[in-house]
């Protein structure tokens, strides 16, 4: 939904849309959200060098296959939001450095992403936070990893079935939400 600019006013300044797993822009919530509510929108993916190399238990933390993957859908992404007036930023280091640094530079107060579930991604998420608190910049996050909705769910999360009978049981009658269309034009 396009904004109307005589609201700009009451519009943020500048956001970064952080892309994590969600190398897309159709059905992103966390895209279209910093594209109506900001003035200026800039799209970035950061290689996070911890995401490489060998884990503690000697296996590679992202195998050739995998990285090759990441590469082309980071190529493709940023040639989909080139074709909408934007682009992609793309920058090698930890995010809570790089983040900021880029918050920084173009004056955002919000950081738009989506919310992710594994151990490192959580502990990414907190160093983010604490990093654009201090600056004085909000951390907006957005649901977008499963096929229902968090908000959807007739149960708290914390009382998820223990086995895909039970859960099947509980959401088989839910509505799924409709997937959200990607933008024509986005801001820059």
């Amino acid at each position: 939904r396009p904004v109307d600019p005589s609201s700009a006013a009451a519009l943020r300044r500048a956001a970064v849309v952080w892309f994590r797993n969600d190398l897309r822009v159709h059905d992103n919530e966390c895209l279209n959200s910093a594209n109506d509510e900001c003035v200026s929108v800039l799209p970035v993916y950061c290689f996070d060098p911890r995401d490489y190399g060998k884990s503690s238990s000697g296996f590679d933390k992202t195998g050739p296959f995998r990285a090759q993957f990441l590469i082309e859908s980071v190529l493709e992404l940023r040639k989909n939001l080139q074709a909408r007036g934007s682009n992609l930023v793309v920058r090698v280091g930890k995010p809570e450095a790089v983040l900021v640094e880029l918050a920084k530079e173009i004056g955002a107060d919000a950081v738009y992403a989506h919310r992710e579930v594994s151990h490192d991604e959580v502990k990414a998420e907190g160093k983010i936070e604490s990093a654009m608190k201090e600056e004085g910049v909000e951390v907006k996050y957005f649901w977008g990893s499963t096929l229902y909705h968090l908000d959807d769910l007739p149960f708290k999360i914390e009382d998820l079935p223990s086995n895909y009978g039970a859960f099947k049981d509980k959401v088989q009658k839910l509505e799924i939400r409709k997937t959200i269309a990607a933008l024509d034009q986005l801001k820059s």
